[in-house]
């Protein structure tokens, strides 16, 4: 698994807004050129999508799907500003969020099909000036494949230089910063800002004329209108309050492109063309074939990714395939090269939400691979992944002080009942379940279970046991309290983040532990991890600061 502290954000990992069930149902159109069958998938997608907002609390949702033969269908579902009752429409601009990696790596090899630029080229030699430790050898085709070895979302000028977790080239971590620097490679190589080349390069030659490849307040209006969760110092149960987005610009290579659904109808078509070794306007074929031709082991198991494209497999079908996280927007892309389908699907919530309408683009894409094939529709998944045996988390939890709390199973959910009152309780990542109980709802609750029997809780630093005769574990010693508390960051990118002394050790989020280094940095997850801690800032031997991959959050509220 790769870390990085979008993961960790005190921002809810499951809110989203309520208000959205009250909005307009989905709307499907297409080109015409389908016949009764296409009709029945579409309003079957669209019926879907609504299902999807209703359970996650989705304000909008726009999902475009299109066949190898011509077709193009288009569901836009609820409203792309709740304030003002507007519907989603195939007008609204939606940003792709990380999808965008796509078009940054086809303008680089639109560059390299010209004789311009070379996968190879070292970063060293591109870009004088910046220093990476231990990234001699880092390509830019490494870059674009995440191998380089960087963290996932450090400035480009940390304290000290970059870094790497492991040699170039021998692993695979997710890094946005990767892609900042190809894109500033590109533009070296190109004489042109990297959003210029990717507009003059891929938006402009596949027809994308409504689309743009930075995000700038003065296109605001053209925009759906985000949304993020009213209270972003915790984790949310869904759905709760939600609040609209601010606006940041952005001209980012690993995402900054908005596109509307016409527009993503063209892209989808084209890479469906891709994955038949053509490059249609923007490079040869014979670039084409290359820029699919080596994909590294990556983006989870079984799957490989290059060039900003990951390969993965589903229920026995194989896709290319991509999502996108922003502050304002998700986003999942689809494409079934065998059936020659591909989908889109985007939704107007933060992305810390950890909600991706990955089986959104994946259903339109068995829908009409199953009208292409003339077989009977595929059944749709739950629009949530179900919490795999909830009774391995149910049993009543009392700490040393005689605090208790009961989870208890109801139907498939659980429940949390503490003091007389009853909360929802949902898994946010792994054994952490974000819940709406008033003392628990910042940090959450942490339950450890044997042999699927729950064993113990953690609130934060305090212990809670499902037989306290086992005996409680000692408290954190002085050395490890001092690096707790609360550390933030006023980014719209970062947020709240929580650092807890618990078990012999520290953890961020309450669920990662971190490793010290010889150094005197901590490291999160494996010993390949790029990702760094360090703590700084120093007041009567307490750290008031904490630079995560480089990035600098202040102690507040601890």
């Amino acid at each position: 698994m790769d870390f990085n502290r979008r993961v960790f954000l005190g921002g809810a990992v499951l809110a989203v807004g309520a208000a959205a069930n009250m909005s307009a149902a989905a709307a499907a159109s297409s080109n015409g050129k389908g016949g009764k069958a296409h009709r029945q998938a579409l309003k079957a997608l669209a019926a879907y999508a609504d299902l999807h907002r209703a359970e996650w609390g989705v304000p909008g949702m726009t999902v475009t799907v299109v066949t190898r033969d011509g077709f193009e269908g288009v569901v836009s579902s609820g409203l792309a500003d709740v304030d003002k009752n507007i519907p989603v429409n195939p007008d609204h601009l939606f940003q792709v969020g990380s999808i965008s990696k796509m078009f940054t790596a086809l303008a680089a090899w639109s560059l390299i099909d010209e004789g311009k630029l070379s996968p190879d080229i070292r970063l060293e030699d591109a870009l004088k000036g910046v220093s990476v430790r231990g990234g001699k050898a880092i390509t830019l085709q490494q870059l674009l494949n995440h191998t380089s070895g960087l963290p996932a979302d450090s400035s480009i000028f940390p304290e000290g230089g970059l870094w790497t977790g492991f040699a170039p080239g021998t692993g695979w971590s997710y890094s946005n910063s990767g892609y900042a620097l190809a894109g500033m490679i590109a533009e070296t190589a190109g004489g042109k800002l990297n959003y210029e080349l990717v507009a003059e390069r891929v938006l402009d030659k596949l027809g994308m004329t409504k689309s743009v490849a930075a995000m700038r307040v003065a296109d605001r209006h053209r925009y759906a209108q985000g949304y993020e969760p009213a209270l972003t110092d915790r984790l949310n149960p869904r759905p709760s309050a939600m609040t609209p987005t601010p606006w940041v610009d952005s001209e980012s290579p690993a995402g900054s492109v908005a596109s509307t659904a016409g527009d993503m109808a063209k892209f989808l078509r084209f890479l469906l063309d891709l994955a038949d070794g053509k490059g249609g306007p923007v490079f040869s074929d014979a670039a084409a074939k290359r820029f699919l031709a080596d994909p590294v082991e990556g983006w989870g198991p079984n799957s490989k990714y290059g060039n900003g494209i990951a390969r993965i497999e589903s229920d026995g079908r194989k896709y290319l395939h991509h999502t996108g996280g922003m502050i304002s927007f998700c986003s999942a892309l689809h494409v079934d090269a065998e059936a020659g389908v591909a989908a889109f699907a985007s939704a107007n919530i933060h992305y810390a939400l950890n909600y991706r309408p990955v089986r959104v683009s994946t259903f339109a894409c068995e829908l009409m691979r199953a009208v292409r094939e003339g077989s009977p529709a595929p059944t749709p998944k739950p629009p949530s992944i179900a919490l795999e045996k909830p009774l391995q988390y149910a049993g009543v939890f009392t700490a040393a002080d005689g605090d208790s709390f009961e989870i208890a199973v109801e139907g498939a959910t659980l429940r949390l009942r503490r003091g007389g009152r009853v909360s929802a309780l949902q898994q946010a990542a792994g054994a952490l379940f974000a819940t709406t109980e008033p003392d628990f709802a910042v940090p959450g609750v942490v339950v450890e279970t044997e042999n699927e029997k729950p064993v113990r809780a953690w609130v934060g630093d305090v212990e809670y046991l499902v037989d306290p005769a086992i005996g409680y574990k000692p408290p954190a010693t002085d050395a490890l309290r001092v690096f707790a508390g609360r550390y933030d960051n006023d980014d719209r990118w970062a947020g709240p983040l929580y650092v807890y002394a618990r078990d012999g050790g520290i953890f961020i989020g309450n669920i990662e532990p971190l490793t010290a280094m010889k150094s005197g940095e901590w490291r999160l997850g494996d010993e390949a991890s790029p990702e760094r801690i360090k703590f700084d800032g120093y007041i009567n031997g307490r750290p008031h600061i904490l630079l995560f991959s480089g990035t600098p959050f202040v102690r507040r509220f601890s």
